[in-house]
């Protein structure tokens, strides 16, 4: 059940992108993932049911608290976090690796189109929300997006 405790915020988040986080480029990324997962879709799915904007699996808990055993939703198994606050740290803390190269799963090099091809099931329609929210190249990467370089447009 979707819950928030406005700890990051300072109000709570729900499905309205105006309450979401962001104060720099990896929080960019997160607001485009969670769109691309159907956050913005609110209850009834489970990125926003689960607390877990990225649709996140086991082991990119990030430290954040958990409520339950993960739950299993198109072909994966889905982390259940106890608050939506929990859910976006996680998912920064998932790109912030991954721009600065200690991310185990995907190497910085990475374009968004591998990225997408590991991350999503249905990886087409994730790409394209993706880079279409953050306006880049699907051949660029994310940390040219967060550190400048080429692939933004």
């Amino acid at each position: 059940m979707h819950s928030s405790d406005s700890s990051l915020t300072g109000a709570a988040i729900t499905e309205d992108p105006s309450t979401w986080p962001g104060s720099d480029k990896v929080w960019n990324i997160c607001k485009a993932v969670a769109r691309a997962e159907g956050y913005h879709l609110g209850p009834g799915t489970a990125p926003y049911d689960l607390n877990n904007p990225g649709d996140l699996s086991p082991e990119d808990e990030a430290g954040q608290k958990t409520c339950g055993n993960p739950q299993h939703h198109d072909g994966s198994d889905i982390i259940n976090f106890c608050e939506a606050e929990g859910g976006w740290r996680a998912l920064h803390a998932k790109f912030d690796r991954i721009v600065a190269g200690r991310s185990k799963a995907y190497p910085q090099s990475w374009t968004w189109r591998q990225i997408a091809g590991q991350y999503a099931g249905n990886s087409a329609p994730w790409i394209a929300n993706v880079t279409k929210y953050l306006g880049v190249d699907p051949a660029s990467t994310p940390a040219q997006y967060v550190n400048g370089g080429a692939g933004t447009g």
